[in-house]
Parts: C-alpha cells; structure tokens; sequence
C-alpha cells in the first residue's frame, strides 16, 4: 500500500486466500476506479468493507446492481512517530500536501463535490439506505424498532 499515489488499494478475501497467499502480506491491486457488480438475486447481497466500515450492498428487487468506487478526495493525515517505512513505502512524492477534492476535471471534482455535500445534508439516506420494509421484502433477518419511552 502507498498512500497518496491516487489510487484505490483492492483486496479480495475468502478463506482459500491463505493457501494461495501464504504469510502476513496481502497482496493489493492497484486501480483507480473500480467497478464492482453482483449478480445474486433476491434475498442474496455482498458484504465488503468501506473506509474501515463493514457494508451489505443489496438490490431490493433482486436485480443485479452495480457500485463504482474511486477516489474522491485527498484527505492529508498525519503519520506516526512508530511508521514503519518498509512497509508504506517512501511517502514524499514531491507534491504539496493539501486537501482536494478528486476528479480528472474541474466538472468531475465540482460533482464530487456537490454529491458529499448532498450526503451530508442526508439527502442521500433514501438512495443509499435500505428501508425496513425493503429488509423485510428480502427476507433478511431484522430486529423490531425500538419502543419509545
């Protein structure tokens, strides 16, 4: 992994990835977009993991779906004191440190953009959310809402 060269780092994991891989490194491709699509069907969905946050992406109607990820903004972060450079790499690439919106044009990072601030205004919630009624229709197990006081 290399931080700040503008691409996504992916991983795949099943269970038979420890024989092919054997040891603590996990291999990663490198990509600057991806397209990830699903093809399961009602009642059936993917789990992956998002910014360090576990997801369950699911079509409603059991259709296929697709999801594409790429880099959206360039967040500066401060590293450690206990880094270890054998394993990140040299992280000076000779560009200033800034924060920036991502896209290969004006119009692509004026999107961008726009879409976060759209998602924190929770305009978002009824695309990207699930409603209780959709999990049900699934057949996904749920736990009932929880009584006010």
């Amino acid at each position: 992994v290399r931080f700040n060269d503008g691409k996504l780092d992916m991983f795949r994991w099943k269970f038979a990835s420890l024989l092919k891989n054997p040891g603590l490194r996990v291999q990663t491709d490198k990509k600057k977009d991806m397209m990830l699509r699903f093809t399961g069907g009602k009642g059936t969905g993917i789990f992956f993991q998002w910014d360090g946050e576990a997801r369950f992406a699911f079509s409603p109607t059991g259709e296929d779906f697709h999801i594409f990820i790429r880099q959206v903004m360039n967040i500066p972060v401060v590293l450690g004191p206990w880094v270890k450079r054998s394993l990140i790499g040299d992280i000076d690439d000779g560009r200033a440190v800034q924060f920036a919106f991502c896209g290969d044009s004006e119009d692509e990072q004026r999107r961008v953009r726009e879409r976060i601030l759209t998602n924190i205004r929770g305009d978002l919630d009824l695309e990207l959310n699930a409603t209780l009624q959709e999990m049900e229709a699934m057949s996904f197990p749920t736990a009932p809402p929880a009584k006010a006081d």
